[in-house]
């Protein structure tokens, strides 16, 4: 079964604690946004790879709308139809996000992976350390919980672009920064400057200068130990992902860019 959701939302990404020392905290409690804005809506294009193949398997798109004093972003998921025979998804996730600190004020996403269906819904109270949530399934009661928070906590999206807004002047290659988010649970995530300023070909839009981060991903049933995702942000001032790849346990799945529009800047490229 091929996991398409691994890669849906691009960047979100879930971690253990690595063996490496010298993690540099940055908790992203009051992030500047210098890269991104309302308007802003990406696409990508999912892969899956099997043997020497890839086969293209679903899409996703991110869009940015500007409410005001927040910001809305959604994520939205698609098996393409002709994949659907395999495995049908329909996934949909949003947040909600203050505009001046970038800390989430809600999270929800609906999942129809096959015959799997669920949907939960985050409220983070950011003042008082808490989230409310309330998790559902088409064919049983709904489940609400509260659960206290460490400080400046994200959501799934909400880490996403704030770490677009990293200063990558301030790291070396081979450095660490860890941030948190919460997902049904507080995760600690550990992500790796792995390359910066990287000539990259992205498939379909020729060369690009890229700085790669890695964050870690959690073992289980799709990821080996210290599995790593490779993801290339654009090395100009949108910091934006052009490319995400990352093995699973069997063969490897990959997002490449191929649709954008209202980024801040116009996308810089290396030819």
């Amino acid at each position: 079964m091929l996991k398409v959701s691994l890669i849906l939302t691009s960047l979100l990404w879930f971690s253990r604690p690595a063996p490496v020392a010298d993690v540099v905290p940055n908790n992203f409690c009051d992030t500047e946004n210098f890269c991104w804005q309302g308007g802003e809506e990406v696409t990508y294009t999912l892969y899956y790879q099997l043997e020497f193949i890839w086969i293209p398997a679903g899409r996703a798109t991110f869009k940015v709308d500007d409410l005001g004093d927040r910001y809305h972003i959604t994520v939205v998921g698609k098996t393409i139809s002709a994949f659907e025979w395999f495995y049908e998804v329909n996934d949909y996730y949003e947040s909600v996000i203050d505009k001046k600190t970038l800390l989430p004020i809600s999270f929800s996403r609906d999942i129809q992976e096959g015959k799997y269906q669920w949907w939960d819904k985050f409220n983070f109270d950011q003042e008082n350390n808490k989230v409310h949530a309330t998790k559902g399934w088409p064919d049983k009661p709904s489940k609400e919980y509260t659960e206290e928070l460490s400080t400046c906590m994200h959501d799934l999206i909400s880490i996403v672009y704030n770490v677009r807004n990293l200063d990558f002047n301030q790291y070396h290659s081979g450095d660490q920064f860890g941030v948190k988010v919460f997902v049904e649970e507080e995760y600690p995530l550990q992500v790796e400057i792995a390359e910066k300023d990287v000539v990259t070909k992205i498939y379909k839009m020729g060369k690009h200068k890229t700085n790669i981060i890695r964050p870690q991903m959690v073992s289980g049933h799709f990821f080996d130990d210290d599995t790593r995702m490779d993801v290339y942000l654009s090395a100009d001032r949108n910091h934006l992902p052009l490319m995400i790849e990352s093995p699973v346990s069997v063969g490897k799945v990959k997002a490449v860019l191929t649709d954008y529009k209202g980024l801040k800047y116009p996308l810089a490229s290396a030819e």
